[in-house]
Parts: structure tokens; sequence; C-alpha cells
């Protein structure tokens, strides 16, 4: 378990530094050209990977899935940790080798938020109240503008991909029923937030867990599985395809 220090973090999985995340490169070796894409992740767990069994989550899938349909080359730099929260990532953005992938990325990709969130529902499991649920959301709101903005002070030009959330309690606390309803608020300010700049986008993942079928989680039930992470790449690559949000990615 993380110390007080590092509380931030909402599982037992104890938190890392950005500087202990490993670059992972889908196609790039030494002695090898520059990649066609340099995509860069941000966040938490979701971005990370955790639960799946492959170790590529959905930012590993999509650069594969685009240099398999694409023909483009692709660099992923993975700064993504497991159970990180808004605070700890506007802090991480200040690290040199953190600002220098953001200043070389052609796409970002980022998700935030979810252990914000859930940070309210283990304080006030047994007594959840909206009141609390909205305290935090508009805290949360202002921190994640200063996130944006300082994303956008390093890299203003590389289209940003924020991937919303789904419901982290629907398979183990289906019963819950006002979580669903807390879930799409925090989905509708995430998005109301980050579109305010005009070259980011957000992907909603809600729908995609929200049949509760239970293959698509990983077994401790909260984060997804491999089969989840494939979803979530080929929404992420069709929101790029249709957008065309990035011109080196030639998509037919």
């Amino acid at each position: 378990m993380a110390d007080k220090k590092d509380s931030e973090s909402t599982t037992v999985t104890p938190e890392v530094t950005s500087k202990e995340v490993e670059e992972v490169s889908t196609s790039k070796e030494d002695g090898e050209k520059d990649p066609d894409v340099t995509m860069v992740g941000l966040g938490d767990s979701l971005t990370k990977g955790s639960g799946d069994s492959t170790g590529q989550g959905y930012i590993g899938r999509l650069a594969a899935n685009i240099e398999n349909e694409a023909d483009t080359s692709v660099l992923v730099e993975n700064y993504a940790v497991h159970g990180r929260r808004t605070p700890k990532l506007y802090k991480m953005l200040n690290e040199e080798n953190v600002k220098e992938a953001l200043g070389d990325a052609d796409v970002i990709v980022m998700s935030i938020g979810g252990n914000d969130l859930m940070k309210v529902v283990k304080e006030h499991f047994l007594d959840l109240q909206m009141d609390d649920f909205q305290k935090e959301q508009t805290n949360y709101v202002e921190r994640l503008n200063q996130i944006m903005n300082r994303i956008r002070s390093i890299n203003s030009e590389a289209p940003i991909l924020f991937i919303g959330l789904y419901n982290p309690l629907l398979v183990n606390f289906q019963s819950v029923t006002e979580i669903d309803q807390i879930v799409q608020r925090w989905n509708g300010a995430t998005q109301e937030t980050v579109e305010k700049d005009e070259n980011t986008t957000f992907v909603p993942i809600y729908e995609l867990f929200h049949s509760v079928d239970e293959n698509l989680f990983f077994e401790d039930g909260f984060h997804p599985n491999d089969q989840g992470y494939e979803l979530m790449a080929r929404q992420i690559q069709y929101r790029l395809q249709q957008d065309e949000l990035v011109e080196d990615i030639p998509f037919e």
C-alpha cells in the first residue's frame, strides 16, 4: 500500500513516478528510421492498461491497429500510472522527461478522473450523497482545466483524445444505481471541460461496458480485460478515422 505521502492511490497497488514508466515502442528499434507518428499516453490505470494480460492496454492495441491498417509506424510513450488522480498528473507535467515527450507528440491520449470519483465513493461508501460528488466534481473540473492548459502550454497543436469513464462499480455493485447517474454527470462535465479546446476530442466508452457483460472485465471486476481494451482501442480508432484527427495516419 502506498505510504501517506502517496495517499492519492485508490488501489492497493503502489503508485510509481513517471520516471519509472517504461517507453513502449511498437515499431522503432535501434538503428531504424523515426516513426511516422509519436503517441503519448497520460493518466491512470485505463491508459496504463491494468488488467490486460498482454500489457498493451488500449494504447498499445490502438498503435498496433494503426500500423496494421494504415501502414503507419507508431512510437508509443506511455506515462500513465495505476491509481493516478488529477493532482499528481498536474505535478507530473512539470517533469522534464514528460515535457520533452509531450513536446514531440503527434497525438496525445489520456484518461483521468476515475480515481478522483472513486475517492469519494470510498470515503462516503456507507452514506453516499449527491452533494459529496458534486463538490468533488467542481474541484475536479478546476484541476482538469489546469491540466489541459498545462498540456497546451507544452504542445499547442497535437490532437488530444480524452477517454471517458464507464461505471467502475457495474460488476460488483449493480445495486448502487445512483452511480450510473453520477458517472454520466461526471462524463458530461469532463467533456464540456476538455472540448473547450478545439483540438481535443472526448471519446465516450460508457456504453461499451454498460451491458454488464462481465467478459469485458478483468478478474478484479474493475478494470477492462483484453477484450475490453480492444473495444476501447477500436472506439478511439473510429474517432481518429472519422474526424481525420492526425494527418500522418492515412486511413483508407
